[in-house]
């Protein structure tokens, strides 16, 4: 492995790590990399209101949920989620508004459905069950969620292990610079893996990818 592509390991490594031991992705995170109708999911600060009144903030957010906005209600989802000193974190209230959102709009939180069940937060880890909104949030256009789908293909977790499979969803994501998609295939090729032919040319265009893409989506 020549020095610079061991360099872009490391960073994305690094990344990785931070994004796996951070709370489930913000408000606009999905949408970022998924190309849904908003480019700035993962932006950590929501459109429902002021940003200079921390509490009022919440209430209108809150208010805008219960009104019906499907992104105010996957929002103070996520809030619940992770909780904060202002909103003590309950996975029960978490999944719920998850759950009205994903019924009013298919894909708005299965990626977070997902994310819920693959842990098990709020109950018994269910790959089976986070495959099944991965899958549905993936149909939506996550990224995010293409690439988990993709890990739980290669491994096998919660749906036969399919290694073509895997490939393609790495493939979508990558095609939507999604920084780990793009790792795992510059990594595939470099080692020979999921039937791929060992090619490091085609693993350094991976992995320069994987460095444009993290500088752009992580500055």
């Amino acid at each position: 492995m020549t020095p610079t592509l061991v360099v872009l390991v490391a960073a994305l490594a690094l990344c990785r790590c931070a994004r796996e031991e951070s709370p489930v992705p913000g408000p606009r995170e999905a949408a970022a990399r998924a190309g849904l109708s908003s480019h700035d999911e993962h932006a950590p600060h929501d459109a429902h209101a002021p940003h200079d009144a921390p509490e009022a903030e919440l209430a209108a957010l809150t208010a805008a949920a219960e009104s019906g906005d499907v992104d105010a209600q996957v929002s103070l989802g996520r809030r619940y989620l992770s909780g904060s000193a202002r909103l003590p974190a309950d996975v029960g209230q978490a999944r719920a508004w998850f759950l009205r959102a994903e019924a009013a709009r298919p894909g708005s939180a299965a990626y977070d459905l997902g994310r819920m069940s693959q842990s098990g937060k709020g109950g018994p880890a269910d790959p089976v069950e986070a495959v099944r909104w991965f899958e549905l949030a993936a149909s939506a256009g996550s990224a995010d969620a293409m690439f988990l789908l993709a890990g739980a293909a290669r491994s096998g977790t919660g749906l036969p292990r399919d290694d073509a499979r895997a490939i393609a969803l790495y493939q979508r994501a990558a095609a939507m610079e999604h920084p780990e998609a793009l790792q795992a295939l510059a990594l595939a090729y470099l080692h020979g893996e999921l039937g791929l032919t060992i090619d490091e040319a085609e693993s350094r265009r991976y992995m320069a990818a994987a460095g444009h893409a993290l500088q752009h989506h992580h500055r």
